[in-house]
């Protein structure tokens, strides 16, 4: 049950792994071998020259986020359960929900840019306004958010998005569990390191920034947030 093949074809399959191996397709595997000339080998080689270059730049883009969101959860872990006066930079938020209840224009898309894309330099986001604070529990929304830099703002005039100008914000790095926010566990928690620096409640909202999610050992689900407010609690808002 062998079949045996003469030179010329050994030498073709031989020419066959040698593109395949450089990333070709089969088609233009096939075109060489019967089509070829100089001009079009010389054209596909620099074809797929110029793609593998862009595979690499995604490539090296996808590692910077990784590398990135390592840095972040490493940040995490080391301040969990503290409190820091921070540096934070704008950030746009594209409100989903009012409480448990989505809105009518409830996805992370709008004005041609879709935040769930930018992950994981967006993030999921739970905004708390002072009245949460007072007990209304509906007091909150949930969306999707994303920093900018301010000579690189490409939300800037972006309809569908609410832009929250940053600066020197109150922000501690919590770990919840069960219905925190609908539920008000949240409250006494984030109150109990805020009171730290300020009695009272914040008189500005408080936007949480979701950084993971995992099981702990007992398999109940862990959602860590950095949660931040100005410090000056004086929380401009733009809806643009």
């Amino acid at each position: 049950n062998y079949r045996s093949y003469d030179v010329k074809s050994c030498t073709d399959i031989y020419e066959c792994m040698k593109y395949r191996n450089m990333g070709f397709s089969l088609k233009d595997i096939q075109l060489l071998l019967k089509e070829g000339d100089n001009a079009l080998l010389s054209s596909l080689l620099e074809k797929r020259s110029q793609e593998l270059a862009t595979e690499v730049t995604e490539l090296l883009n996808t590692r910077e986020l990784i590398e990135n969101y390592r840095k972040e959860l490493a940040d995490l872990d080391r301040r969990l359960g503290k409190w820091y006066i921070e540096d934070c930079p704008d950030f746009y938020f594209r409100r989903q929900t009012k409480g448990l209840n989505y809105m009518d224009e409830a996805s992370c898309e709008s004005d041609g840019i879709n935040l769930a894309e930018y992950a994981p330099k967006s993030s999921s986001l739970l905004e708390l306004s002072p009245e949460y604070f007072k007990g209304d529990l509906s007091a909150f929304s949930w969306g999707h958010g994303i920093s900018v830099d301010t000579d690189n703002d490409f939300m800037k005039d972006k309809k569908g998005f609410e832009k929250i100008s940053g600066g020197r914000m109150f922000t501690a790095y919590l770990c919840l569990g069960g219905h925190y926010a609908s539920e008000g566990d949240l409250i006494n928690e984030f109150l109990r390191y805020y009171n730290e620096y300020k009695s009272g409640i914040p008189k500005a909202p408080v936007y949480g920034f979701r950084l993971r999610i995992t099981l702990d050992e007992t398999g109940e689900r862990k959602d860590y947030f950095r949660f931040c407010v100005l410090a000056s609690e004086e929380m401009n808002q733009i809806v643009v």
